[in-house]
């Protein structure tokens, strides 16, 4: 029985649960739900892995001159079927005949049931999908979609990834039904501005985006699959608007801060609680951030330096100055082991100023959360350090002066503004990014904070050496681990997965899916306990619990395990100073910045170190990266090598388990024309209307990506 349309509610239809779809029912919507899709907006932004024009795909001619590659989906008749291989790796082989002609096509499946079979009885017609191959006997579709004969292709067929359990076909079918309810989307954006910037429609957007039609020219369809489109245009300017009206209200509503005032031996007692001589820039960074404290107006700082530059003693010296004034600190970490380590550091730095430093962590149990919630409202806790739990309003002291929100980029806007709104006075906020971004990439990304950069390196520390190994070269890795250990250092392996890959034909298009990482924990570790033994190898990755965690690293910090392989988890703010060698095995699956934050974990001792990067296998592209990376020691001049050759695209590398997802159709960077129009016209709707009265969807949008943005999320999965 068909479902009923849904129900005309106050709700807008960004607001809409998954159940109110065609194709969702309560197992369905759970498994959405699971993987973060709980509204009808969510499942609009399940956008397409690419685009397959099937206009012209039905001429047997393509069968006998495409060329590799060519999109086929044509009718043929069953000529001959039969299995292959072994009983473990069967492969499943159908000859089609053209209906009126002589060309064969040769269709294959591999780990196919049995019970296939059965559709393709000897004489009977079918239609299949897919990208044509030269195989050894002829063309022929390697897992293609077959579908009954008569299936009218669409011109422009979308493919969707699958979600969990659910096949990227009903995924398709779901958005189609978002897709068919997208008139009634509540459109945020004035009507007069989307005509001055000739904006489409929401509507008009979600099929362009989702249902492309026969009319889509070649560019306009590239532009779709590189997300640069009219569609992701609109949408862009939708998120981007928001934002910046978030942003816009936020200064508004912010008030006054409280002035602190900074003590003459502030930076020496820094110095000397952790062992350290500042350096000039970091010097000069930390009289940045005093003169903000010691102002009225709330400070909002994005400190930006390269790996190793000294950005913790930097927000340390900021903290103290704050609580040798009366005032609370709250330190925002993206991972446990992050949080354990800055907690380490801020109490030795504070010398026991400000009493206890409370440690709040995800893994905390109800019991100690509830206690920590009393403390905290009590004032009776002055400096806080935790992780995404600290986005808990109640877990932050009422009086908090100073903000640090640490590695910036796992967090988003959303979440900074959630640290500092609505309170009153508001407190200071200081944004740390551990990557070494690219000023024009910084100024895009945070336009609504000022810049510091620092750009020296502390005295003493060395240059890393790093060097491309070849894919098959695992004799030099080892002989190079051994010389790291007789040097009494410490080892980091990271591989890209935990677990060995299940790689499959995810749409049935017949396309393999993006080359999968092979290199995982089990595999490195076989090999290095073969040449190390099993006594020096301790494991590390973020699905194992908090306890074995501190536990492993404890071990790898204290030379009782010297060789700690693990995932990019020890990617951030981990420091081992006696830690003389990184070793990234299947190096070509990490981002530029991801390698290059991974080889500042060494080295910081001051000692000789280096970094091998080891390809699973070699590639034009990926060697280029890698050895890009090899030739740039410094991490802003490799930062803006990348933004020119490639654009700002996904600068941090793969997305992060906790990281921000208010803007999933804008590109900051690409779309820098829209970031202006949309900061100029927020501006001018709240200097009009602060409370938006007259602009409900706008105010709506605004809630409705806080929510999403600072909702408490998982930790860093590594």
């Amino acid at each position: 029985m068909p479902k009923a349309p849904p129900a005309v509610t106050t709700l807008d239809l960004q607001d809409q649960p998954v159940d109110v779809l065609k194709n969702v029912g309560s197992q369905v919507a759970a498994m959405l739900r699971a993987h973060g899709v709980l509204t009808v907006a969510d499942v609009l932004a399940i956008t397409p892995r690419r685009y397959l024009d099937l206009r012209d795909a039905d001429d047997w001619r393509r069968v006998r001159h495409g060329a590799p590659g060519t999109l086929l989906s044509v009718e043929g008749v069953v000529r001959d079927l039969r299995w292959a291989g072994t009983p473990r790796a069967r492969r499943l082989l159908v000859a089609l005949e053209e209906p009126r002609g002589t060309t064969t096509l040769r269709c294959v499946w591999f780990h196919a049931k049995p019970g296939m079979a059965a559709r393709f009885a000897i004489g009977t017609t079918v239609k299949v999908t897919g990208a044509l191959h030269r195989g050894p006997t002829g063309p022929e579709l390697v897992q293609p979609k077959v579908v009954a004969p008569g299936t009218r292709s669409v011109a422009i067929e979308p493919v969707y990834p699958g979600i969990g359990a659910i096949a990227p076909g009903t995924v398709g079918r779901i958005v189609a039904a978002a897709v068919a309810l997208s008139n009634a989307w509540a459109d945020p954006v004035p009507a007069a501005a989307a005509a001055r910037l000739k904006l489409l429609s929401p509507g008009a957007a979600f099929r362009l985006l989702h249902q492309p039609d026969a009319k889509v020219d070649p560019a306009a369809l590239k532009a779709l699959a590189a997300g640069t489109s009219e569609a992701h245009r609109r949408l862009g300017f939708e998120e981007l608007l928001t934002l910046n009206t978030a942003l816009e209200r936020a200064r508004l509503q912010a008030g006054g801060a409280r002035a602190f005032a900074v003590d003459a031996g502030a930076v020496s007692a820094v110095e000397a609680r952790l062992g350290i001589t500042l350096t000039q820039g970091q010097r000069d960074a930390i009289g940045v951030l005093f003169d903000d404290l010691a102002r009225s107006a709330p400070m909002r700082r994005l400190l930006v330096g390269d790996v190793g530059s000294g950005k913790t003693a930097v927000a340390l010296a900021a903290s103290r100055a704050v609580v040798r004034a009366g005032g609370s600190v709250v330190w925002l970490c993206p991972t446990t082991l992050v949080a354990e380590q800055h907690a380490r550091t801020v109490e030795r730095g504070l010398g026991g100023e400000g009493g206890p430093v409370a440690v709040l962590l995800g893994s905390a149990t109800a019991r100690a959360r509830k206690h920590a919630e009393t403390v905290i409202s009590q004032g009776l806790v002055r400096v806080v350090v935790g992780t995404h739990t600290l986005l808990e309003r109640a877990m932050i002291p009422p009086d908090v002066g100073l903000v640090v929100i640490d590695e910036q980029h796992r967090f988003g806007v959303a979440q900074r503004l959630a640290m500092v709104a609505g309170r009153a006075p508001s407190p200071h906020l200081l944004v740390v990014s551990a990557t070494p971004i690219p000023r024009t990439l910084a100024l895009a990304q945070y336009g609504d904070l000022d810049l510091v950069t620092l750009y020296e390196r502390p005295a003493g520390r060395q240059a890393v050496t790093t060097r491309v190994v070849a894919p098959d070269d695992r004799a030099l890795v080892v002989r190079t681990i051994a010389r790291a250990l007789d040097a009494e250092g410490r080892v980091f392996v990271v591989v890209p997965r935990i677990d060995a890959p299940t790689q499959r034909d995810d749409d049935g298009d017949g396309d393999d899916p993006r080359p999968l990482a092979k290199t995982h924990i089990a595999e490195a570790r076989g090999w290095l306990e073969a040449a190390f033994g099993d006594a020096r190898l301790t494991v590390l990755h973020g699905r194992m619990a908090a306890d074995a965690q501190h536990a492993a690293l404890d071990a790898f910090r204290r030379g009782a395990t010297p060789i700690l392989l693990g995932t990019t988890v020890v990617e951030v703010g981990l420091d081992v100073p006696e830690a003389n060698l990184m070793v990234v095995l299947g190096a070509e699956h990490f981002g530029v910045a991801q390698l290059h934050q991974l080889r500042g974990r060494v080295g910081r001792g001051g000692q000789r170190a280096a970094c091998l990067l080891v390809p699973e296998a070699s590639s034009p592209e990926g060697d280029a990266r890698l050895a890009e990376v090899a030739a740039h020691a410094d991490g802003f001049a490799l930062a803006e090598r990348d933004l020119a050759r490639r654009g700002a695209g996904e600068w941090f590398g793969a997305a992060q388990s906790g990281a921000d997802t208010s803007l999933r159709f804008a590109d900051p960077v690409r779309d820098a024309d829209l970031g202006a129009a949309a900061r100029t016209l927020a501006a001018e709707l709240v200097a009009a209307d602060p409370r938006l009265a007259q602009h409900g969807a706008l105010g709506r949008a605004v809630q409705r990506m806080l929510k999403r943005g600072a909702a408490p999320v998982g930790e860093e999965a590594g």
